[in-house]
Formats: structure tokens, sequence, C-alpha cells
């Protein structure tokens, strides 16, 4: 390989936009609590995060949660206008008392850094709030331990940012109760780990008194007291009764869900879809190789495809059958007993193919003849043979990507799943054998390669068993016992302890053996292939196989790598590209989501030059790539008066959160609404409602309401929901109103009296009084510089010149007051920046190399391409919206006028201050201008889809009028084009720069 000597560490880019918005989402959630300090009240000296017999209210968090899901635009039909809370009692036999709690859920995109963001979430809480008590709940040892690993890598990083606040994660540990004291009495942030596995059931010793924890609490009875902050990774492994049960014993203050999956979306506060993190590059791209064999009636196939558990034992099959209507694949239920051969009639199952044994923990059916076939097992005699091309393309494509990224310091992955630990395990495994001889067959054709030795560079995980004959042997587990999650947990353990090793060159093993339980929990972000040798019957979701390799890339100092080109998943699998493609896509819509573009087949046309290459090396292409290429360095004419006074009004105009004691009561609100229709006509009515609030006093309305009206929208009542859009109709003659969620009609002049369901005792009483406290405040100058890029000196003169009832906010709620003052002044300083900003040309070009940025093939994987037309500089072009989609489609049947057009790589940027970000154009054009001359002029082209000022993130419209100042100062046209309006095209009198002819 490279010889390099490098200790390798993981780094962490903190100003990650998506993974901000997320932990930002979750804190404004409580925006307007004060920050509870917690001391030492009980006599136990139990910490909690709210005071006995506190919660959050439902009135508090309502208005909140709206405000949230407003500025991330959370789709209308997740939106509720009311909290849902988890209600209901706890395990069976250990609590019997009603729990209610907030559920609120951030769903994010696999290897998006969720676990990062959860971390994060818990500093941020701890800051603003002064909560300490956080319970992470995980469904399996591989999750439990990626978390352990997470939260020792990021440590250093999280210390750094948050003032060396202590963070103290505790493995839960049923043979260590004695921690979970130290959990409930210690007054700093204390995190307790712990699998679903370990609570759900009245058996488990967390439910035991125990010697370790002297005095009338049980274990669980100290978390209890800290009325924890739940941490649910990946919650749709918590839907069942007992697992809802098990959480709420924990009585927990809120709950926080986190997951790409999930089944259920209680309270949606942040969204980052497949579709969101593949357009901001935020992931790799996809590309898949599908190897399949022409069906053979002659072959013999049988596997197991599903065993049903206890009490009636039944395993289904997959297996060929000749009847009356030939020989086909059917699926075929057998118990005890049975003789496959009576019911499929197939020579090769006449031989003791009678079912001697199901074993639903150990997932296998055993014959009489002493055959073993184990769940997503799988034989034939062509088996073989499919699994040596995937694992020689595997191989291939591992070669060919390690030699292509070796100058760029990138150690190169692959990951290759199983159908059965033996045939990797074992001295003479199939899988083993086979990949040791494809290996030396094609090392020699590569320079890095031919040097190592074939038992250095792979190496399994499994889970090893002891044996009663001592030793241990590596087995197919399902997690089921507690040996085999003991077994899995050293595994996982050893995985995540080599995972930095397996990123640097000093560490020859670059391919990984595993089982099909590293379904989840573990990731590495230099795996470039995946390839499934289990059977496309495997019990693993293609979501969660390609999720092992979907983080970016980082290079040999533990930098992240943004580079698209570089940034490509291969999955090599054992069936057709478009069967696969349909399944991911199928499994995208099945978790409710929307699905990005159909993942790239590895096999599609190639996206290359033209032939005759008429447009890259014409004189004009050249000579419009001499005018980009220039070497610029921009200038900011700050006016620190005038940006002092555009800070000012900024700050002036914010809102700050003061803080606030809420005291609530509830209460039960005895009335009933009254309905009447007063007139009737043709699509509207006027109905009269006689209503109350939640202090039960009387509220009239008399609305005309239309066919079709939402009536609980209409009226802003949400306990109007259940009656439902409402609707006109007309029987026997006579118009009646009908409210169709209700399933009530009423004619004019009658009168109905509805009890609104949901004041059954949800209503609250609520007051609302100032708190006068003042708290320990912080430098807020020495912050705001740092993270503004501002002087000291102009951050003060901007605090001084504040109105003294804003900073007032300062002394009340310091924290909250920072945060948007800070917001504040990045956003007046960039604003300052993109109109003051000049751009000096210099005589040198900026070094891009031409041959690079356009080479003959491109890839573009995990994206959509469409035919260029006969202008395109290549054959295909990347669309990446609607938007440009219609660009392309004018382009194409704009005639003559078009030479060439060609979207601008994304290796080219132009260097803009960081507060504002680079930028990469969109498209370059050169056409015939329109005023009859044949003059061939450059345009470079902009298609957001809006307007300036229009456009839906400010920081976008910056680096836009940022762009048009340096194209201006190359002498380069630059415009946003509309491709709906012809008109706004092209401007003859634009001054584009002219081009010489073919």
């Amino acid at each position: 390989m490279i010889l390099m000597a490098s200790k390798l560490q993981l780094k962490f880019d903190a100003n990650q936009e998506h993974q901000l918005r997320a932990v930002e989402s979750v804190a404004r959630l409580f925006e307007g609590m004060p920050r509870y300090a917690a001391g030492f009240g009980l006599s136990d000296e139990i910490v909690s995060n709210l005071a006995p017999g506190a919660a959050l209210a439902e009135s508090f968090l309502r208005p909140n949660l709206g405000e949230v899901q407003r500025a991330n635009r959370i789709p209308e039909d997740a939106r509720r206008g009311v909290i849902e809370f988890d209600q209901g009692v706890g395990l069976a036999g250990i609590e019997d008392r009603t729990i209610l709690a907030p559920h609120f859920t951030v769903e994010m995109e696999t290897g998006t850094g969720k676990t990062y963001v959860y971390l994060r979430t818990i500093y941020e809480l701890r800051k603003r709030y002064g909560w300490s008590k956080f319970v992470i709940v995980v469904p399996s040892i591989a999750i439990y331990e990626g978390v352990v690993k997470n939260v020792e890598i990021t440590r250093d990083h999280f210390r750094a940012l948050y003032d060396n606040e202590p963070f103290d994660l505790i493995p839960y540990d049923g043979a260590q109760l004695s921690r979970i004291r130290h959990f409930a009495t210690a007054n700093t942030v204390t995190v307790l780990l712990i699998t679903l596995d370990a609570f759900n059931k009245a058996t488990n010793n967390l439910y035991k008194a125990s010697e370790k924890l002297p005095g009338e609490r049980q274990p669980y009875q100290f978390i209890q007291a800290t009325r924890p902050i739940l941490i649910l990774d990946e919650p749709q492994n918590m839907e069942s009764v007992r697992a809802k049960e098990a959480l709420r014993t924990l009585n927990p203050l809120f709950a926080l869900r986190y997951s790409a999956t999930h089944r259920t979306h209680p309270n949606l506060v942040y969204q980052l879809t497949p579709v969101d993190a593949y357009q901001r590059g935020l992931v790799k791209r996809i590309q898949v190789y599908g190897i399949t064999e022409v069906e053979s009636p002659n072959a013999d196939v049988l596997a197991v495809v599903d065993i049903t558990p206890p009490p009636r034992i039944t395993a289904r099959v997959r297996a060929r059958v000749t009847d009356l209507l030939g020989t086909r694949e059917v699926e075929i239920a057998l118990r005890q007993g049975d003789d496959l051969f009576k019911k499929t009639d197939r020579a090769e199952h006449r031989a003791g193919y009678v079912v001697e044994n199901i074993d639903a923990g150990a997932g296998f059916v055993e014959f009489r003849n002493g055959r073993r076939l184990y769940l997503n097992d799988a034989s034939g005699p062509s088996r073989p043979a499919i699994f040596r091309e995937q694992i020689r393309q595997t191989i291939l494509r591992h070669m060919e990507q390690q030699s292509a990224l070796a100058q760029q310091e990138i150690k190169v992955l692959s990951l290759l799943f199983v159908d059965r630990v033996a045939n990797y395990a074992a001295a003479d495994g199939l899988i083993r054998r086979l990949f040791e001889e494809e290996f030396e067959r094609m090392k020699h054709d590569f320079g890095l390669f031919k040097p190592l030795d074939v038992r250095d560079v792979h190496r399994g995980y499994f889970a090893y068993m002891r044996q009663r004959g001592g030793g241990e042997v590596a087995q197919d587990t399902s997690g089921r016992t507690v040996a085999e999650r003991e077994a899995e947990k050293k595994a996982f353990a050893l995985i995540m302890r080599d995972k930095e090793r397996l990123l640097s060159f000093d560490e020859p093993v670059s391919f990984i053996f595993a089982h099909s339980a590293l379904k989840e929990g573990w990731d590495n972000p230099n795996v470039f292939q995946i390839c499934t040798l289990n059977q496309t019957v495997s019990e693993i979701r293609k979501r969660q196989e390609i999720g092992r390799g979907l983080r970016l890339c980082v290079d040999q100092t533990g930098e992240r790598i943004h580079d698209e080109d570089v940034n490509v998943l291969t999955v090599v699998a054992n069936e057709s590209y478009h069967d696969y493609a349909a399944r991911l896509q199928q499994e995208y819509q099945e978790d409710g989501t929307l699905a990005p573009p159909l993942v790239g087949n590895a096999k599609l046309p190639k996206v290359a030059l033209r032939d005759d290459k008429i447009f890259y090396e014409s004189e004009a292409f050249a000579q419009f790539w001499q005018r980009l290429n220039r070497r610029m360095r921009y200038r900011i004419a700050v006016d620190t008066d005038t940006l002092i006074e555009q800070c000012v009004y900024r700050v002036n105009r914010a809102d700050y959160p003061g803080h606030v004691l809420v005291v609530e009561k509830g209460r039960i609100v005895l009335g009933a609404y009254k309905l009447k229709v007063i007139q009737v006509d043709p699509g509207k009515a006027k109905v009269q409602f006689l209503l109350f609030d939640q202090y039960g006093d009387e509220q009239e309305a008399t609305p005309t309401l239309r066919a079709g009206d939402d009536v609980a929208r209409k009226l802003g009542n949400d306990h109007l929901r259940s009656l439902g859009p409402l609707a006109v109709e007309q029987v026997d003659g006579e118009w009646q109103v009908v409210f169709t969620n209700a399933g009530l009609r009423l004619p004019v002049g009658k009168e109905y009296t509805y009890t609104p369901e949901a004041f059954g005792g949800e209503a609250r009483e609520r007051f609302v009084q100032v708190k006068t406290e003042r708290y320990p405040v912080f430098n807020l100058i020495e912050r705001a510089a740092q993270q503004t890029g501002l002087t000291r000196p102009t951050v003060n003169a901007i605090f001084r010149a504040m109105r003294a009832d804003k900073k007032a906010y300062f002394l009340q709620n310091p924290e909250g007051f920072a945060n948007v003052f800070i917001r504040e002044l990045r956003n007046a300083a960039a604003a300052h920046i993109t109109e003051r900003i000049e751009f000096v040309i210099e005589e040198e070009d900026a070094g891009y190399d031409l041959d690079a940025l356009f080479p003959p093939i491109r890839k573009y994987p995990q994206k959509e391409i469409v035919e260029a037309g006969p202008h395109g500089l290549y054959n295909l072009v990347q669309k990446d919206s609607e938007v440009e989609q219609r660009y392309v489609e004018a382009i194409k049947h704009d005639g003559d006028a078009i030479r060439f057009y060609f979207k601008f790589p994304s290796a080219f940027k132009i260097d803009l201050p960081e507060i504002i970000g680079n930028y990469n154009p969109d498209w370059g054009v050169a056409r015939v201008h329109r005023d009859g001359t044949v003059e061939v002029q450059a345009f470079v082209h902009e298609t957001k889809g809006g307007k300036l000022g229009t456009l839906r993130f400010p920081h976008e419209e910056r680096k836009v009028r940022c762009a048009m100042k340096y194209f201006a100062a190359i002498g380069v046209n630059y415009k946003m084009i509309d491709p709906d309006t012809r008109g706004d095209w092209w401007d003859p009198t634009s001054g584009a720069v002219p081009l010489p002819g073919f």
C-alpha cells in the first residue's frame, strides 16, 4: 500500500448546517424556561432535571413547537396543532401509575451524524436549561457499542465547544448496579446508556433490590427520581406495548426520538430526508453492480425464508416443485416430521429430506439425512459461481478505487456481508477460499497490492460462542439469548475499537467480513464497497445495508473529504440492478419518506465528451475558460459606523427569550358547545357556534362557511377537529349542513349540543410571571467577537447602542440573549460584506487544470442525468432539480443560437468570505447574440428557480449578489434565469463578452 506512519484521529466539523439546525430545533422547544439549577435538595442527595411535582405544560410547549415546525417547513400533515404525549402505565408489576410525557421526533438520514447531533443536543440542553440527567436507550448491542465509541471520539471536540463541561457516560451493566447511585446523585451531566432488553422485563436486575444499593430505593427508582430526558436511538424498534411500558417506567421528563426510519412521528421537529442528504452532498452517492443468473428449472433451489416461533413452529422454505403445472419455484410450509420429497416431487429431495428439527432460536431446519439449512442460507450448484463473481467485482472495484485515491491519502475499505459465518470463519469456508483465490489472481495487475499477502488484508468480525469441550467458535447469532448477546457485544466492541485503525494505511486489513447482525450501529466513513453475499431473502433491509457505508470518507489526517466524485458507494448485489433499485425505493416509501433518485446503475452509458471534441477543443471554449480561470482576491470596504448602525437596527428589532416562571393548574371544564344552522345556500352556510374557552367563559361566533372548509381551522379552535370539513347537501328538497367527520346533519334552525372530547381534563390555567432574579453572566463581547469575526470594540459599540429594554434580557436569560444577539450580528455582517465586497482580478491564472475539471469520462452516481442535446459539452448532463430540467430542455430547443453549454464542475469555486461561503455557479453558455450579429458570446447562468429577493435562504441570495460582482469584474455576463420566461433569457444589450468563432 502506501508507506506512511500516522495516528489517525477522526475530526468533526462543528459548523455543519444540518446538524446545527437539528440541535437548535430541539433546544428551541423549551425557549422561555429558566435555567434549572439543581442542588442537593433531597435527603438522599438525588439530583433531578425538574423540581418534584413539576411538569412541562402542553400550553407552554405548543407555541414553541409550532414555531420550530414552521421554521423547518415540516409538512402540514405532520403538524397536529397540539403536543402529542405518550400516556399510559409502566411495566406490569413494577409501575402501576399513569405516566405522561411528550415525545419529540428528529428524522435524519443514515450517515449524516445522528449520534453526533443527539450528543451535542445533550450539551446544549445543559448549557441553556441546566438539565443534567439523560438516558440513551438503544435497541441492540451493536448500537450500544457504537454510542460508547462515539462518546469517546467526540469528547475532546465537545470539551472545546462547551468550556470543558463534564460529561460522564455510564454504560449500564446489570452486574454493577452501584453506578446507578452515581448517575442519580452526580451534579454534572450524567448519561446512562442502556439497551431496551436490559429493562423491558420485570425480572431484569434493574427492578431487583441489591446490596450494592443499600436503602429503600430499588435501582430503577433512582432513575425515576431524576426525571431523566430519554434519548431513543432507533425508536422504531421500541414500538411494542411492553417496550413503551418499559420506557414509561423510567418516569421521563420527555423523550427525544432519533432515526432515519421512524414508524411514527410524534411532534416532528426536524427532518433531513434522503433526498435532502443526497442533494446537499452529505452522504455518498450510490451505484449498484447487479449480478444474477439466468434461471434454470433444472437447478436445485432450497432456502429457508422464515421460521415461526413457538408454540406452532413452522419453517417456510423456497424450493422447486414439479407438478401438473411444470417445474417452478414456490414457498412451502414445513413442520416437524414433514417429508420434503412428498411436497416437491423432486429427485434431489428423495434421500432423507424429512424434517428432524426446526430450531427457531438458532434459525435452522435440520433434516434426517443430517443436512442443516440456516435461515437466509441457500443451496444450489450455481451459488459458488455467483459468489465468485460478486467477490471478483468487489476486489476489482476496491483495487481500482484505492489506486485512484492513493495520492489523496484515502484508504479504501470493502465490507462483505456473508450468508453464513462458517462460509468464511472455517479454514475451508467457501467464501474465504473464493476471496483468497480471486485476490491472488488480481493483485498482480495493481502495483499497490502486488506485494501484499492475502492473509493480511481481510478479517472477520463475528460472535464467538464458547463450546462445551473448551475453546470458542464463530457462529451465526440473532441476539436472542444472554450468551449470544454477550458474544455479540465482544464482537462489536472489537470492530468499534478497530474503527480508526482500519482507516490507517499502517493497518493492512481493508476487506471486512461480517454477518447480518452488523446491520446497524456500526459504520466506517471509508467503506466504498458493500458486497451482499447474503441471499436476497435476507432479513437485512437494504437501507440498513447501504447505511454502513454512506458517510463521507476521510483522509489520513482524519479530515472529511467532500468531493462527490470520490464519495461513491458501490453495492455489489446478487440480484439485478433494477430489482435492487426497486426494492430500495420501496423501503423508502414504506418508511414514509420521499425516496432519492434511483440509485445509479454502475453499467449505465458513460457521460463523455463528444467524440469529435468539437466544443472542448474549440478556440471559443479555450478563451471562455481563459477568462474564467483568473486569480482573484477580494477587498471589503467596511464602513464601521454603517455596520454598527445596521447591527443595532437588527438587534433592536429582534425578539429575545426572557425568563418566565410558568405555573399551571389542570382543571376539568364542564360544559358543551352548541351549534345552530342560521342559513344554508348552495355551496355555503351560516352557522352559529356557542363555544367556551379553557376557563369556561362563553364565546359566540357566526361565520359563513363554504363547502370544504375545515371547521376547526376556520374558527381557529382545535377542539372542533372531530367535526371535520363542512359539506352542503340537498335532501328531499331541503338544504342541510353536514359535518363530515362527525357524521352530523343539521337543517336550518336545528340546534345541536356537542361535547368536545378534547376537553376531558386537558384544559389548563396558565399564569406567567416575569422572573426578576439575576444570573451570573459571561463575557458576551468576547464570545460574540469570536463567533462573528467582528472586533471587540465594534461589538462593544453595538451592545452599548442597544435599547435598554432589549439589553435587560441579557441579565434575565444570558444564554438565550447571546444566541439571538450573535445570530443577528452574523446576518448583519454578512449582508454588509455582500454589499461592499469588491473583486480584484490579477494577471496570473487561478491554477485550475482544465483537463481535470472536464475529464473525457465523467461519473454521476446517484445523480439524475439527461440527454444534453446537440450543444452539450458532454453527451449527457446532470440535472439537480426540475428547474434545471426545464432549463436543459429550453436550451436543447433553442436552435443554432447556442454554440455550446456545460454544467460547472463542483470543483470550480469562487472564494468568498467565510461568513458567506464559497460559491459554485450553475451553467456556462456560449451563444450567438440575438441582435443580428454573428459574434459568439459567453454567459454564466444561475438556475435557482426564483429571483433575487425571493430565494428561500438568505445566504443563497448573498452568494448570488457576490457572484454578480465577481463575473462583472472578469467581464462575463452573469444572470439568474427563469427557464419558463423566455424573454428573460438573453439580453441583446447585455454586453456579453465576444468569443472567437469556430
